[in-house]
């Protein structure tokens, strides 16, 4: 699966690409501008060959927009913002068997500490494909990660026809686009043009 990095004025201190290069993983980190390619590659943040300057005015929709270009009709993406220092998944995983979790105010530290545990890029690629193959089995297009701390809202492994956080995404490229007039809440209109065009209508409930 391709992954696409989205960078902005991070050119000494963005993480995420440096973290896809420690594990050998290949992407594609998009900027603006030659000069902001120059910079990236100056700051040490990203290698020159991982890096393209779309030309684009500024606005995450423009760069996913030419990230979606990038991609052939029905191929899937991992998108990812430029600022990734951890990902964390529920401890024990692979041995969670049930849909839903028994938190509540008693037991939120317990599971809140079960949830803080650090894994791999690699690991992560792995959880991404795993989605796919989720957002297959429901016909959708989009996929979201965890985008809040709090176990009290975490405790339902998988949900449906909501909020997918931006930060990162499994897409698939199909005949939809990003609203470029909606630039500063890119994620929140690109979830509701999805859930309006390719909602999973076996959830249409929850």
């Amino acid at each position: 699966m391709r992954v696409f990095v989205f960078a902005y004025d991070r050119f000494d201190d963005m993480t995420t690409s440096l973290a896809l290069e420690a594990e050998g993983i290949p992407h594609t980190v998009l900027c603006h501008t030659e000069e902001a390619l120059e910079r990236f590659v100056a700051g040490n943040t990203a290698k020159r060959e991982r890096l393209i300057a779309t030309g684009n005015g500024k606005g995450l929709a423009n760069q996913r927009n030419s990230a979606l270009d990038m991609m052939a009709e029905g191929e899937w993406a991992l998108f990812l913002c430029d600022d990734i220092k951890k990902v964390t998944e529920l401890r024990n995983y692979d041995r969670t068997t049930s849909a839903t979790l028994p938190i509540n105010l008693t037991n939120q530290n317990h599971y809140g500490k079960r949830f803080d545990n650090p894994i791999s890029m690699s690991q992560f690629m792995l959880r991404a494909e795993q989605l796919v193959t989720k957002c297959e089995t429901h016909s959708c297009k989009l996929g979201g990660f965890a985008g809040i701390n709090n176990p009290l809202y975490r405790a339902r492994h998988w949900g449906y026809n909501i909020m997918a956080d931006g930060r990162a995404w499994v897409v698939q490229k199909s005949w939809l686009r990003f609203d470029t007039k909606a630039q500063m809440v890119d994620d929140v209109a690109w979830t509701a043009l999805n859930i309006k065009h390719f909602r999973s209508e076996e959830h249409t409930s929850e």
